[in-house]
């Protein structure tokens, strides 16, 4: 792991970092639109942050600003070490293509971003496209967004924006454009937004300043053509004067009713020639130019009452016909003296004085009338008059209504583009972002982490292995050695055999097997009971739980090892044994009466005695799934069980244990064999196992063990 890390790291190139921050406002700015002191809103806040962080980190932006990049690198006559160092330069030059350099003008910055922007924008396989695009790490929208980091200053107003690059120059530009584009971009929109709205309600209000004027213009027109100045006055005074007229009216009525009443008793009163006097066609054609007059003088008198003015022509009307009225008055008088013959009227009374009476009663009785009919016509004209201003009271009605919806409408409309305007300011005031913290060339690369990283390589290279080997050894519930052996079993382990099936080419096998073997005949002489001159056969019953543990396997060998030494031995098997001269090997087969067999004899007929051998070995099969013959367990003078050491010791192997050595009479000949251990185990009954070792290693070993002075042999 520390190699590889080591290796990946060696061209890791130095990395630069700069940043830059921008004063925002959105939280504690001030405000033209309220003088009042604005309320924090936090959820407002944070989403205003989230957008101002999201437009920043927009794929428009940063393309633009990698394309700005381009464009100022292109400009170059060569390198600087501010704005680009000489090796990217060198490979920016190789790199692009002998047309895009023609797109450059010099000296004009705008115009060749925008020549290389047009020609980006081509097709989606031109050189620009591609490099805005794909992975240069310089150029790239994807590479630049990955470097770059933005976030709030903990609770403050203002943003840091973080950078990082291999070239210090192209780190502390990138800042400076993204700056650049940003804050235009930004301004932009939130500018455009207000726009939007102020031209909005400036067409809305040029369209309600018409609707306004086409009102107003309907009620002018209405006004003219019904000669309305003031319709409430107007209406007001003549409900006044037609109030003031009926009281008049009624009063004239009174009196006209009062005077006919008067005449008529008169004129009972008088007699029969005096009533010819009165009733003459001269007397009544007076009386008839009498009434004319009243009636055109009251005519004359009352014409306010009907809406119009009085002029000094009207006032000398009123004049001339006062005094005509008086020469007709005298003239009845006169008609009436010369007329006049009787002083005494039938009661006794006085002609002269009725007749006088009846002459001022007469001339009250026609002024009286004249006013009635006068009274009669001004009402008339009062009632056209209030028919005619009614139905025009509701039509003004329906065009002052409309007129004020109109200039409701306007005046709302101008208050909100009033508001409309004063947040387009606060917009623009607060739109006009601030850089507080300039971009700064950085001078100095970042700490690298190559030694970090190696370290952390070499803890996981020794804690995940040393972690999974721990796991795994916890897991495993297989014997694998002595200790876990004796402590599932319950018994000494006598001894146990390697698994020959490992291949390592190191390992000296043949050797490791055959020290094993000396260390397991070893131990199986040592066995045999020491009698004062007798030579006594020892019978060794080998059993396993289960088949295939590798009994015939193992024991074979042993008894071949054991008569190298010189030693008789006879093996009996229920397994067809390998054919070999140093052993007499016998098969037998299971019966169902194997369980009552009660000697080797009675397993088959060429079996000898044990007492003709040193060692009689006698195989049974696994106990777990066969009966065993119980008295050939008690005559054996050792039991051994062979024991896998790649498996797991299960309850079922404990309790058919358990049974044989119920069966068994002594406990103490009962020997466990562990076969199939792993050759790292054997080291603890053989020690330094045979292998091809360096001596680095074999020094790494010692040193492992804490064996710092030990040695192999003498110099």
């Amino acid at each position: 792991m520390v190699s590889l890390v080591f290796f990946l790291t060696k061209d890791q190139p130095k990395m630069y970092d700069s940043s830059t921050r921008i004063y925002t406002g959105i939280a504690t700015g001030s405000s033209i639109v309220s003088l009042e002191e604005s309320k924090l809103d936090l959820f407002g806040t944070r989403i205003a942050f989230d957008n101002f962080i999201n437009l920043i980190r927009t794929k428009t932006t940063i393309e633009e600003v990698a394309l700005r990049l381009f464009t100022k690198h292109m400009l170059l006559d060569g390198p600087k070490s501010d704005i680009i160092l000489r090796k990217h330069y060198a490979e920016l030059m190789e790199m692009v293509p002998n047309e895009v350099k023609a797109l450059i003008v010099k000296n004009d910055p705008e115009q060749t971003y925008q020549n290389l922007l047009a020609y980006k924008n081509t097709d989606h396989t031109n050189f620009i496209y591609e490099l805005i695009h794909l992975d240069h790490r310089h150029y790239s929208s994807k590479k630049i967004l990955a470097e770059i980091k933005v976030a709030r200053v903990q609770s403050s107003d203002m943003v840091k924006i973080s950078y990082n690059s291999d070239d210090p120059g192209i780190c502390a530009n990138t800042l400076e454009l993204i700056n650049e584009v940003f804050v235009r971009v930004y301004s932009e929109i939130k500018v455009n937004q207000s726009d939007a709205v102020v031209s909005y309600f400036q067409n809305e209000i040029e369209n309600a300043e018409v609707d306004l004027n086409i009102a107003e213009e309907q009620l002018v027109e209405f006004n003219k053509a019904h000669n309305i100045i003031n319709y409430y006055e107007q209406t007001r005074h003549i409900a006044s004067e037609k109030e003031h007229f009926d009281l008049s009216y009624t009063e004239i009525q009174m009196k006209n009713t009062a005077e006919a009443s008067v005449l008529d008793l008169l004129e009972r009163k008088m007699s029969a020639n005096e009533k010819r006097q009165i009733t003459s066609s001269e007397m009544l054609a007076v009386r008839k130019k009498l009434s004319d007059i009243n009636h055109k003088l009251w005519l004359n008198t009352n014409r306010n009452l009907l809406n119009f003015e009085k002029n000094e022509k009207d006032s000398i009307n009123i004049i001339v016909l006062q005094k005509e009225a008086e020469y007709v008055e005298a003239q009845l008088r006169e008609l009436l003296n010369e007329q006049y013959e009787l002083n005494n009227s039938k009661e006794g009374v006085s002609g002269h004085s009725l007749l006088t009476r009846w002459l001022e009663k007469i001339i009250a009785f026609e002024s009286s009338k004249a006013q009635l009919e006068v009274g009669d016509q001004i009402k008339k004209e009062f009632e056209d008059l209030f028919e005619y201003y009614a139905p025009l009271g509701a039509k003004m009605k329906r065009l002052e209504r409309k007129i004020n919806v109109a200039e409701q409408k306007y005046l709302s409309l101008l208050e909100s583009l009033n508001k409309a305007k004063l947040k387009q300011q606060n917009i623009e005031l607060n739109s006009n972002l601030k850089i507080v913290s300039p971009p700064f060339h950085p001078i100095e690369a970042r700490a690298s982490k190559r030694k970090f990283l190696l370290i952390i390589a070499f803890m996981i290279g020794v804690v995940i292995p040393a972690f999974i080997i721990l796991v795994l050894e916890f897991l495993d519930t297989s014997i694998k050695t002595i200790p876990r052996a004796e402590d599932f079993i319950g018994k000494k382990v006598l001894a146990m055999f390697p698994n020959l099936s490992v291949k390592n080419k190191h390992l000296k096998l043949n050797r490791i097997k055959n020290k094993t073997l000396d260390v397991l005949t070893r131990k199986l002489i040592l066995l045999k009971p020491s009698q004062q001159g007798n030579r006594k056969a020892i019978q060794i019953l080998l059993f396993s739980n289960q088949s295939g543990e590798g009994k015939t396997f193992v024991f074979t060998k042993i008894a071949e090892k054991l008569s190298q030494f010189g030693l008789r031995i006879q093996y009996i098997s229920h397994n067809r044994l390998p054919e070999s001269d140093a052993y007499e090997g016998h098969s037998y087969e299971v019966t169902p009466a194997f369980h009552s067999v009660k000697g080797i004899q009675a397993l088959g007929e060429n079996i000898e005695n044990k007492e003709q051998f040193d060692y009689t070995f006698v195989e049974i099969p696994g106990i777990l799934n066969n009966s065993y013959p119980v008295l050939l367990v008690k005559e054996s003078d050792y039991s051994m069980l062979v024991v896998r050491a790649n498996r797991a010791w299960a309850k079922a192997d404990k309790n058919s244990f358990e049974d044989f050595m119920s069966v068994a009479d002594d406990h103490d000949s009962l020997q466990v064999v562990l076969n199939g251990v792993e050759i790292n185990e054997m080291e603890t009954i053989l020690g330094d196992l045979p292998k091809e070792r360096s001596r680095f290693r074999r020094i790494m070993k010692n040193v492992l063990r804490l064996r710092f002075f030990t040695k192999t042999k003498f110099s």
